[in-house]
Parts: C-alpha cells; sequence; structure tokens
C-alpha cells in the first residue's frame, strides 16, 4: 500500500509539472496586434496555410483562439479588418478573444495637413539650384551632405545594437516618393493591381505608386538611367535611407519623440509617445501633404513603405555588414529585402526612423512603394 501511495504521489508530481510547462508557454504567447493581424491578411505566405486569404483567415483564426487579441473590436477596426479581407469567421474569433470595448472614447481631432506641393513641368534636362535637382523628367531631389550618424534602434533586435555609420560622400535623395505621374512617365502605365485596386489609391498623380515590387523598383531605374540625363539613380541603402530620414537627429522621428497623424499619413488611432489620436485616412494621400524633416525630405514617416536595395538582415550584430553607407548586398535572408517608413495603415511605432521590416522582392502591396536616390554619373562612389 505504501508504495502504491508513493507511485501515485510521484505521478501527481509528473502532472502537476506538466501543467505548469503548459502555463508558462501558454504565458509567452503574445495577443495578436491589430498590425500582425493585417500584415499576415495580405501578405502571402510560402505554405500551404498561408498561401491564399481564405487559408490566412483560418490560420489567424486558430492563432487568435489559441493567443487572443490585444485590442478591443471596435466598429471602425471590424471595417478595416474586413476591408483587408478577414472572414467572418476571423471576427468572431477576435470578438471572442480581445479586450471589451470601453464604455467612453474620447473624440479624435482632425489632422491639419499643408497643401500638397505640385510638380512644375519638367525640363529636358536636369536643373541644379542650391542643395536641389530636378531630373529631366521632374523627379525632385534634395541633396544630403556627408557625414557620421549612429544608426538603429534599441527597441527590437532587428534594430540592434546602435552602431556608427559614416558616409563620406554627398547624394541626392528623393524629395517625394516617386508618384503615380512618375512612374507613367518611364513605364508607360500603372501597375495593374493598382488599376484594379480602390479609386482612392488612384485619385491623384500625385499620390505615391503602390503595387510595385523591389524588382519592379529596379524597372523603373534601369529605364530612367536610359535617359542618359547626367545622373544615374538606384535605391538608397538602408544606412543613406536612415541617415537623410534623422536629419541630424536622435530621437524616435524627425519631429521628436512623439508622433501623431497631424504629421505623418498612418493610423493616427494609435499614435506614437503623448501624442494625441489622429485621423485615420485609410489610404495613401498626395505627396509633400506634410512638413517635410530638416533636410526637406517629405513623407520619410508613413504614407507608403519605401524599398531601399538591402538584403535584410535579423539583426546588425554581424561583422561583415558595411557601415560605410553601402548597401547590404549578402548577409541575412536574400530572398528578402528591407522596407523602411511605415504606411498609411501602420501604427505610429512602426514609421520610427530605426524600425525595419523585410519582404520578398516580389511583394507588391497597396501600402509599399519607394523612393531614389541619385549621384552625378561621373561620380566614383555611386
Amino acid at each position: 500500500m505504501k508504495r502504491n501511495l508513493t507511485f501515485i504521489f510521484l505521478i501527481g508530481l509528473i502532472l502537476s509539472s506538466l501543467w505548469q510547462m503548459a502555463d508558462n508557454i501558454s504565458a509567452q504567447q503574445k495577443p495578436l496586434t491589430m498590425a500582425q493581424i493585417l500584415t499576415g491578411l495580405q501578405t502571402a505566405g510560402k505554405t500551404a496555410e498561408t498561401k491564399t486569404l481564405a487559408a490566412r483567415n483560418k490560420y489567424i483564426a486558430n492563432r487568435v483562439s489559441q493567443t487572443g487579441a490585444s485590442f478591443p473590436l471596435t466598429a471602425e477596426r471590424e471595417q478595416d479588418l474586413r476591408e483587408a479581407g478577414a472572414t467572418d469567421e476571423l471576427i468572431e474569433a477576435i470578438r471572442q478573444n480581445s479586450p471589451p470595448i470601453p464604455t467612453s472614447t474620447k473624440s479624435t481631432p482632425t489632422p491639419k495637413t499643408s497643401t500638397p506641393v505640385s510638380t512644375p513641368t519638367p525640363k529636358s534636362t536636369p536643373t541644379v539650384s542650391g542643395k536641389e535637382m530636378k531630373n529631366s523628367i521632374g523627379m525632385e531631389f534634395v541633396k544630403i551632405p556627408s557625414g557620421s550618424f549612429m544608426m538603429g534602434g534599441d527597441k527590437f533586435d532587428g534594430e540592434k545594437p546602435v552602431h556608427k555609420v559614416t558616409i563620406n560622400y554627398e547624394f541626392y535623395m528623393g524629395k517625394y516618393e516617386v508618384t503615380v505621374g512618375e512612374w507613367k512617365k518611364v513605364m508607360g502605365d500603372v501597375p495593374a493591381e493598382l488599376k484594379s485596386a480602390d479609386a482612392k489609391f488612384r485619385e491623384s498623380d500625385y499620390q505615391p505608386i503602390i503595387y510595385v515590387s523591389w524588382n519592379d523598383a529596379q524597372e523603373f531605374i534601369k529605364k530612367l538611367n536610359a535617359k542618359n540625363d547626367g545622373y544615374e539613380y538606384r535605391l538608397p541603402s538602408e544606412a543613406e535611407w536612415e541617415y537623410a530620414a534623422r536629419a541630424g537627429t536622435t530621437t524616435k522621428f524627425a519631429f521628436g519623440n512623439d508622433l501623431s497623424s497631424n504629421q505623418a499619413n498612418f493610423n493616427g488611432n494609435y499614435p506614437y509617445g503623448n501624442a494625441a489620436k489622429g485621423k485615420y485616412l485609410k489610404k495613401t494621400v498626395e505627396v509633400g501633404s506634410y512638413k517635410p524633416n530638416d533636410s526637406g525630405l517629405y513623407d520619410m514617416h508613413g504614407n507608403v513603405w519605401e524599398w531601399v536595395e538591402d538584403v535584410y538582415s535579423s539583426s546588425y550584430n554581424f561583422r561583415a555588414l558595411p557601415t560605410n553607407g553601402s548597401a547590404n548586398m549578402s548577409v541575412g535572408d536574400l530572398d528578402s529585402r528591407v522596407l523602411r517608413g511605415g504606411s498609411w495603415y501602420n501604427y505610429g511605432d512602426d514609421l520610427r526612423s530605426a524600425y525595419r521590416y523585410g519582404y520578398a522582392p516580389a511583394e507588391r502591396l497597396n501600402f509599399i512603394g519607394f523612393r531614389l536616390v541619385a549621384r552625378a554619373s561621373l561620380s566614383r562612389n555611386f
């Protein structure tokens, strides 16, 4: 009898340990955020369970049932999710596994935006005036001086460690994201996905071009360079992009440590820092609709994610990564390229100067665009 009681006691201890282990594993699974769900809906994976929209809905619904959702399912959020392709099954899973909707909400101010800057009629050859250059098709660029800065941030592994980068050459950075009108001038027509997209994304030729992959951007650059206008064009390196975006600042954004949708185009329901809630426009806006940073560059935060040249690395903790401003072309996931700046549908946190993300170079989505770098054709540093 005593031996049997000892055996039962040991079994109890083992089961108790297993239950505690399961509880610990469950506690490590954080509830899904709104941004994670939206990204999951709009990004096709390589596996069968994430390849189609229907499969992604089912997969995300199962995840939500296991870990929960971190946000209350308000009517506005439900509409955003449905616009991204969420099914009734996914909406119900979120409703059953999310925090309750607060009984009272504060009113959200309407963001004030400046009048978008229109592009003057282009000239046949580039013109340079002071620190600015306008190329043969009217694209505007701002001269970025040489210098050093501390690249990266301290929030996520992907942006660590903070490290010094020295760029010992001047370059021109696109004043704006490449627009629909500029894309037409070079490529002849907009991507098929944009033609069939909601009209709000193509109301104006001054909205940023979207549904362009990294590969598409390279084709645009190839055709633009074929014009031989005295400048060579390419995507910025990741270091050049962050250096230009910071514009000499060391804060989270070029505008300080807070960000509201009065300052950039993003989901204003989720500002950063102590900023007040603002409007969520749910679309791209004309380039130049918000104030520029101190370098004179517009929309470095928000509007659309911007492709840069680099291969995506999981962190900066690799000795082979360049620290001279050039692009990383060999370290990391060779099937993934870096995106910077955040977009119209992201939360404020994703718009930080240090934040980076990796996507497949063939991916085309309605929140991804790009801007260019230009340097004189005879420059040896290009």
